[in-house]
């Protein structure tokens, strides 16, 4: 499973260059949009940099996410999740992971719908009359990349499950107290 996620992890990596190119590109659309409206008095500003913005916001979080999967990104509660014992630890995080698993599934299948959508419709957006469907194809690789690491990080912690040693049983903590 390691290798898998391994050789998945350079896909994801490789994908997420896209979300660095957008950050780079909307990072130099606002600063001269600033310069301009600050240097003008506002009279003079690129139009539509606030949409532009936002949109290119959503692709670079939403092919980071994944990559912050790859690196074990979690935010756990340490002091609540280290007080259980290794195997209960490893369980907890397996349901936590299936629950993630059915959400990120379910964010898939909306953007699938929304890719569907935008593209029947031709929707575009309200200031720069851009179509939405890239976006929206860019939250879907995001999603699908997402459900596909959890997936794989959930089948690992199943795996965990099986080998972590068992608690003790009070009859065993009985004997080795006599």
């Amino acid at each position: 499973m390691e290798k898998i996620r391994k050789a998945f992890g350079k896909i994801v990596s490789g994908v997420n260059y896209v979300g660095l190119a957008a950050c780079f590109v909307m990072v130099f659309v606002v600063a001269i949009d600033v310069i301009l409206r600050k240097v003008t008095g506002a009279k003079l500003s690129i139009k539509g940099s606030n949409e532009f913005s936002a949109y290119f916001l959503v692709v670079i979080c939403l092919l980071a996410i994944p990559t912050f999967q790859i690196k074990k990104g979690h935010i756990w509660v340490n002091m609540f999740v280290d007080m259980f014992p290794p195997r209960m630890r490893t369980i907890w995080m397996a349901v936590i992971h299936v629950i993630e698993l059915v959400v990120c599934a379910l964010f898939t299948y909306g953007a699938v719908l929304k890719l569907q959508n935008f593209m029947s419709t031709g929707t575009t957006t309200d200031v720069l009359n851009m179509p939405k469907w890239p976006f929206a194809l860019v939250c879907l690789i995001g999603f699908v990349e997402l459900t596909i690491l959890i997936l794989m990080d959930t089948i690992q912690l199943f795996m965990d499950i099986k080998s972590a040693p068992k608690a003790a049983q009070p009859e065993e903590l009985a004997e080795k107290a006599e």
